[in-house]
Parts: structure tokens; C-alpha cells; sequence
């Protein structure tokens, strides 16, 4: 899934094969036990969400060095013939234990563990952080931003049933659900995989939709999206472009109000609102893409009622974050609909995670690294959630351990449900938006951590 039109075996970085080729030079074939975990919250985080596993899965299923990888790797100069016909014939026999997608998580807890023999495992380091970091980042971001839209102060995960050649698929909030989020950050993602990665971390956490048309496909989401400015001011006149939006798009059209003076274009948009209503069609609602979105809003829903107009919702975009959302609502902004894009679709305030993938065992052999600010643990280990805090213990196999094997790829109703039930388990001041309170970790039996962490500079 998602992968480019390639075999993915030379998505690695040079010293995973260069390590490889020693590896298989000096007959190290024991078992390696490989640990992926995150080192630090990004500044005004207090969790994270597990996400990215079917591509992991996809990603297993066809990784191999092809003819033309291995003629590369020979052209380098670097590698034998003997490592190259390896890798030509090299089929991965590795098994995983992860946390399923939609469980909260914290710092330096494992998240995922990689077995195998030590040139299998080591292969798989850098591709399968790439996949990880970003699938956790959009859909821990997609959360936050879930939350921030929460009227009511506590989130509520749900599906959302697609609409087929809709073109806006929100509807109006309760007082116990969220304002409904919709995805609108293609167009600036870091390139079609990661605006895939980030369509899906917000279907995790419950969006509405997607404006990404292949992965409102491929994801099942449904399709999302307005009107532009272009076709505005492709018209003779901002009510003609509204006129001929309503007339094809009937009570799907939603308006485009600020192009020119927004307070202007919310009267426009009620007038022919008006009009198509005396022939029985009710436009959805206006989009306000600018400016004082309180202010606007306030009035767009007074002028509405006032014209009797109750029905138009009103949706919001325009640089979006889940700060600037919890801002909005707690000024008391009419909102209706959020369209979040960029600072979402690039996670703007947390571009990147530590995420890394550390041996812990070769063989019978526990391993550590003991350099300053990068000490790892030795050894397997178990995650036991408790109503209080979490343990990491020594491997149990008698435990009930977060950490399960990986197989096929859930249902995202599973995974909604998953998520759903570990955050209304999280203390709320775990879920803030600003200065989130700590949740516990505990490291039982194990060498001595520092389990209180700061934000990394790097990544706030």
C-alpha cells in the first residue's frame, strides 16, 4: 500500500547494507531483537497515537532487491558478489510484535518490536521509521485537533459514512461531539505519500473527509470541498459564480464568501440562498477562508436567522491549527466546519519525531547503549496498562501486553474503537491542548530511567 512503483529494498539508508554485508561476511546469523520507541513529546503534547501498520504490513509483503537494485548496489563498488547474490535471493523472515493502530502511547515506551536474523532486522531500520514517524505524527496531530474541536470538552471518535460525488460531506455538531473536521492539506504535504499518510491519521482520529480525492478512494473517507477564489473571479460578478455553483450543485453547494469583501459575501450568499429556497432547494452552507473568523461568523449566523436562513451552515478554513480552533470556539465562533490544511498536513509545530530502532538483544544476549541523553534498556520487554500508569517490564508472556503480533490490517472501525476507549481512559489533563499534565510510565525490573521528559527543542 502506498508504496512507489519500485521494489522498496533500496529504501534504505547505505550503512543498513553496508552493516548487512558484514554481517553476512562473518556468519552473524543469531536472532536480533530490534526495539522502536520515541524519545520525546513534541512541546505542548501529552501522548501519542499508535498509526501506520498496514503500510508496515504492505511493505513486508514486497520487500526484495530486484535485478536492476542489485546491478546498482555492483555498480558501487562496495559490495561482494556473493552478499549481491544473497540479497537477490534474500526473502525477509522477521515477526513483529507492535502496538495495534489507535493505542495511546508515551516517550521510550516500545512500540514495536522487530525479530530475525540480525541482517534481516537491521534491513528493515530505516524504511520502517520512516513509515512510523510521519503515520504517528498526522495521527496524533489529527487527535489534538479532534479535541480542539470538541465543543464539548470531550472527544468523541466516530465514523462518518461516505457520500458518493459529494461535494461537502460535514454535518451540523451536537453538544457532545466535535465540530467535524475535514482534511484540506494536500496541495502543501511533503509529496502524495505523506498526504496519504496524513488523510488517513485524520480518519483515525474521526475527520469528516478528505479534499484528496485518491485517498478519499482508497481509504473509503468521503470526498470533501468548496469552490476555489479562481472561480470567483472567473465570473462576471461574485453572485453570477454563486448562481451557477447552486444551480449544478443544489444542496451539496457550499460558498466561497471572502474572494472580495466577506461581510458583502455573506449577504450575497444568503440572497441567492433565498431564492433557490423558494424552489425548494437548500443550499448547504458558506465558507469563511479569511479574516476575524469570530467576527464573521457571529454575523454570517445573525444575518442567516435573521433572513430565515437557520439552515446554511458555516465552515471554516484558512491556516487552521488546533490551537487556533480552541481559540476560535472559546471566543465563541459559529462554526459549523472546520477545513484544516497545511499546518496540519505538515504538522507545522512538530515536523519531525525522535523515533528510533535500537537493537536490545542479539541471541540470548541483552544489549544496551549507554551514551549520555541515548541510553536504551536492555532486553525484551511487555507494556501492562493499569488504570494508573503503565509498566514495562522484562518479556511476560503471561502478561496482558500492549504489544501484540502483527497480522493482517484491522477494519478502521477496530481502530476508531481502540482509540476511542484509551482516550476516554486518559486523564483529561493528559489531552490538554496547551501544558497537557505528565502521564506515568514505570520501567519495573529494569535499569534505572528517567522517566520524567521535556519537550526537544527540535521538535516543538
Amino acid at each position: 500500500m502506498w508504496l512507489i512503483n519500485d521494489t522498496p529494498g533500496l529504501l534504505t539508508d547505505l550503512y543498513e547494507l553496508t552493516m548487512a554485508q558484514a554481517y553476512f561476511r562473518k556468519g552473524m546469523n543469531e536472532t536480533g531483537y530490534f526495539e522502536v520507541f520515541v524519545r520525546h513529546l513534541p512541546q505542548h503534547w501529552g501522548f501519542f497515537v499508535m498509526a501506520g501498520l498496514p503500510e508496515v504490513h504492505s511493505y513486508l509483503r514486497e520487500s526484495r532487491f530486484s535485478g536492476p537494485d542489485v546491478a546498482y548496489l555492483r555498480s558501487t563498488g562496495i559490495f561482494t558478489e556473493d552478499f549481491l547474490e544473497y540479497l537477490s535471493l534474500l526473502k525477509l523472515n522477521v515477526r513483529i510484535r507492535a502496538l495495534p493502530e489507535g493505542t495511546i502511547f508515551f516517550p521510550n515506551e516500545p512500540i514495536m518490536e522487530v525479530s530475525g536474523p540480525i541482517l534481516h532486522a537491521q534491513l528493515l531500520e530505516t524504511y520502517l521509521l520512516n513509515i512510523l514517524g510521519f503515520s504517528i505524527l498526522s495521527a496524533s496531530l489529527a487527535v489534538r485537533v479532534m479535541i480542539a474541536a470538541s465543543a464539548s470538552g470531550k472527544f468523541q471518535v466516530s465514523g462518518f459514512k461516505s457520500e458518493a460525488a459529494s461535494t461537502s460531506n460535514f454535518t451540523l455538531p451536537t453538544s457532545h461531539s466535535p465540530i467535524p473536521v475535514v482534511d484540506f492539506g494536500m496541495r502543501r504535504s511533503q509529496g502524495p505519500i505523506a498526504a496519504l499518510r496524513a488523510a488517513r491519521g485524520g480518519q483515525i482520529a474521526g475527520f469528516a473527509g478528505t479534499s484528496n480525492v485518491y485517498a478519499a478512494r482508497l481509504l473509503g473517507l468521503p470526498p470533501s470541498g468548496t469552490m476555489a477564489h479562481s472561480f470567483i473571479e472567473a465570473h462576471s460578478s461574485e453572485e453570477q459564480a454563486f448562481r451557477d455553483y447552486a444551480e449544478i450543485y443544489g444542496a451539496r453547494a457550499i460558498l466561497l464568501v471572502d474572494t472580495y469583501d466577506s461581510i458583502e459575501g455573506i449577504k450575497t450568499a444568503a440572497r441567492v440562498a433565498k431564492d433557490f429556497l423558494e424552489t425548494g432547494v437548500k443550499i448547504r452552507g458558506i465558507r469563511l477562508d479569511s479574516g476575524d473568523l469570530v467576527a464573521l461568523s457571529q454575523f454570517a449566523r445573525a444575518h442567516f436567522q435573521q433572513e430565515g436562513l437557520e439552515f446554511l451552515s458555516i465552515f471554516a478554513s484558512g491556516d487552521l491549527d488546533e490551537f487556533r480552533i480552541a481559540d476560535l470556539l472559546a471566543a465563541g465562533a459559529e462554526i459549523d466546519g472546520i477545513g484544516i490544511g497545511t499546518r496540519f498536513t505538515v504538522s507545522e509545530h512538530a515536523p519531525a519525531l525522535g523515533i528510533v530502532y535500537k537493537i536490545v538483544q542479539y541471541g540470548d544476549q541483552p544489549l544496551h547503549k549507554t551514551a549520555p541523553e541515548k541510553v536504551t534498556l536492555p532486553g525484551r520487554k511487555s507494556i501492562v496498562r493499569t488504570p494508573e500508569r503503565d509498566l514495562v517490564t522484562p518479556l511476560d508472556p503471561n502478561a496482558d501486553d500492549l504489544l501484540q503480533p502483527l497480522q493482517t490490517a484491522e477494519p478502521m472501525e477496530v481502530i476508531q474503537a481502540r482509540l476511542k476507549s484509551a482516550l476516554s481512559a486518559l486523564p483529561d489533563a493528559v489531552k490538554d491542548i496547551r501544558n497537557p499534565g505528565p502521564y506515568p510510565v514505570e520501567f519495573t525490573d529494569l535499569p534505572a530511567w528517567r522517566t520524567t521528559e521535556k519537550a526537544d527543542s527540535d521538535e516543538a
